[in-house]
């Protein structure tokens, strides 16, 4: 099996072919309705797409006839019709012809500048569609989409769609406008035979060149979809040159990309082979069209013993007339081949936009002003994609205000899922969550409920942007003396103040400007300014060294001061001093022992062993 068709099957598998390896007509579907999507929200913008490039075809098409009239004026020294309308003379016809040039210009303009606002308003349309996909999405979605692949759904793929579309649907307004155009001109000059013959040629021309490209359009896909894996796979690198750097694997990195790189020609060379074949007899037929049509207009004039002048001033109408027709057949395999890659774009877009997420924001639900207590209310949980593998088992639990709870346990045992439940990252799959205990979790205000909350995990999500924009995140309206002051509790402001740009400073993606100790005190600092009434810790400081970890539990002990605090612990010295320790067995089995530090160490059990194990240390 040759490289290329292996790497045909991995991605057969991958993307969204049908069981025989064929593509279906669903890609183009999804193309179609996305651009039916855009016109009904701008159908005035739609209708001046259609408008200007359907005109800018008609008068092109009508400059042939209007130059054989002045031909004619001049030959025969006499006067002819303009559309039964008024009788013109030579110079009567040039200035229809300057006229129609002129309304040629215009209607260009519009139609370059209508397009590509057509197309941006897609490509903008589609972005944000992917982004409030992408945002109302539970966080199951992101494990089974590669963080490159959405990147460049979301930037390649909407531009590739919009491209597709402004060239597509322009080409195929023109084309037809033209060729009905130029069509109709033969038949109202009595040329039938010529008519009729262009006419079933130009049909069958493009039934060709159609069935043609459905055979070879498979192989521009796949060529489409290798480069997209490509550049997934590069974004990961990228995202990851650190591990790569402190592997010395770059040679490695280099040596794999050009292999991928290598399938990508490959794929890209069998669809170009295809094309060049289908180019060289479009071109052909194309081309044979015209001596054909010059051998009938030579016989007809033989047998009729019509002038040379009369000759001259139709060939100078029937050439030209000719060249729109062959025009809108030469455009043919350049639209296809945007509309296929603009049909696989949309198809991959949907991907991201069709997945409807399980958990909802309820922005109609109650709206909640405070948090006193929260209640499992025999509560069990499974994995929506592995729901027979239970995680936690049906539980009944109270969290008051102004106590500290812990969770502890080997990995595994539930213990981040407590939090995520409690964010409603998922949902339970049994039993309730209530607040303040009658409200259920489910059913209230989302956003209402989680500005109640402060959130402290082991990887702190560091915005790019400056000290001010991190900081007033989820509290907007905060004034920038708010900011300094939760700064200073967080003990940050100080360095902070040692930059030259200070609280403006440009942090970097993902804050890496920042120690890991100086990240989690930003969050701190955040957490502060917005002042929760729940504050969740999920291992805040099991990435920071014990110098560190100290100073950031002294921060963390005055943050959750008066507040409920759910924490999830690694290591002892975080859960020495809390209320309640619930200790959760491995499997699944949930809580299996509870109670203060001093009395669980004491206890045979899971908790000491942890202890004695240091395990807890």
């Amino acid at each position: 099996m040759s490289k290329v068709k292996k790497v045909y099957t991995k991605i057969k598998k991958k993307w969204s072919f049908d069981n025989t390896g064929k593509f279906t007509l669903k890609k183009f579907g999804l193309f179609i309705r996305m651009n039916i999507e855009i016109a009904k929200k701008n159908p005035l913008l739609f209708f001046g797409v259609v408008f200007f490039t359907s005109l800018d075809a008609i008068f092109a098409a009508m400059l042939p006839l209007f130059s054989s009239k002045v031909i004619t004026t001049l030959v025969q020294n006499n006067k002819q019709w303009l559309f039964n309308w008024m009788e013109l003379d030579s110079t009567g016809w040039v200035y229809v012809i300057a006229i129609n040039l002129g309304i040629i210009i215009i209607c260009e303009y519009f139609t370059n500048f209508k397009i590509a606002l057509y197309s941006a308003q897609i490509e903008v349309m589609q972005r944000l569609k992917i982004l409030k996909a992408l945002t109302d999405q539970d966080v199951d979605f992101y494990f089974d989409h590669v963080s490159g692949n959405i990147l460049t759904r979301l930037v390649g793929d909407t531009q590739f769609l919009a491209l597709g579309v402004q060239q597509f649907l322009t080409n195929l307004i023109y084309a037809l406008s033209g060729s009905i155009t130029a069509i109709t001109i033969m038949y109202t000059q009595n040329l039938y035979m010529i008519a009729t013959l262009s006419l079933v040629y130009l049909l069958i021309a493009n039934l060709f060149c159609v069935g043609f490209f459905i055979d070879m359009r498979r192989k521009l896909i796949l060529a489409f979809d290798i480069k997209r894996e490509t550049d997934a796979d590069m974004t990961d690198k990228i995202n990851n040159i650190s591990l790569i750097k402190a592997s010395g694997t770059e040679e490695f990195e280099i040596k794999r990309l050009e292999e991928k790189n290598k399938d990508y020609e490959d794929g890209l060379t069998k669809f170009t082979h295809s094309s060049a074949l289908l180019n060289t007899s479009l071109t052909f037929v194309i081309q044979l069209l015209v001596p054909i049509i010059f051998i009938i207009i030579a016989v007809q004039y033989l047998t009729n013993n019509q002038s040379s002048n009369s000759l001259g001033a139709d060939i100078a109408l029937i050439f030209p007339l000719l060249s729109t027709l062959i025009g809108g057949i030469s455009i043919l395999l350049p639209s296809l081949r945007s509309a296929t890659a603009a049909s696989n774009a949309a198809n991959r877009i949907s991907e991201l936009t069709d997945p409807k997420p399980m958990i909802h924001s309820n922005l109609k639900g109650y709206k909640i002003d405070k948090i006193d207590s929260i209640v499992f209310d025999n509560i069990s949980f499974s994995y929506p994609k592995k729901p027979e593998r239970i995680v936690i088992p049906p539980t009944k639990l109270i969290f008051e205000k102004g106590k500290i709870y812990a969770f502890v346990g080997q990995t595994g045992s539930g213990k981040t899922t407590i939090a995520k439940l409690l964010l409603r990252f998922y949902a339970p799959t049994d039993g309730k969550i209530l607040i303040n205990g009658e409200y259920n979790l489910n059913r209230i205000n989302l956003p209402a409920y989680l500005n109640h909350i402060g959130y402290v995990e082991q990887e702190p999500q560091i915005l790019y942007g400056t000290f001010l924009d991190n900081i007033k995140y989820s509290k907007f309206d905060a004034t920038d003396e708010e900011v300094i002051q939760a700064c200073k509790k967080a003990e940050l402001h100080d360095f902070i103040m040692s930059l030259p740009d200070k609280y403006h400073t440009i942090l970097g993606q993902r804050g890496f400007i920042l120690s890991g100790g100086q990240k989690q005190r930003l969050v701190i600092a955040r957490v502060f300014l917005k002042d929760p009434d729940v504050v969740i810790l999920d291992e805040a400081t099991s990435a920071l060294d014990n110098v560190v970890e100290k100073e950031i539990q002294d921060k963390l002990d005055e943050l959750i001061k008066g507040r409920m605090c759910i924490t999830i612990a690694h290591r002892l010295t975080t859960i020495k001093n809390v209320d309640e320790i619930y200790v959760l067995g491995p499997n699944g089995i949930g809580i299996v022992q509870m109670g203060t530090f001093d009395q669980l160490k004491k206890q045979p059990g899971h908790f000491r062993n942890l202890y004695e194990a240091g395990l807890m240390e």
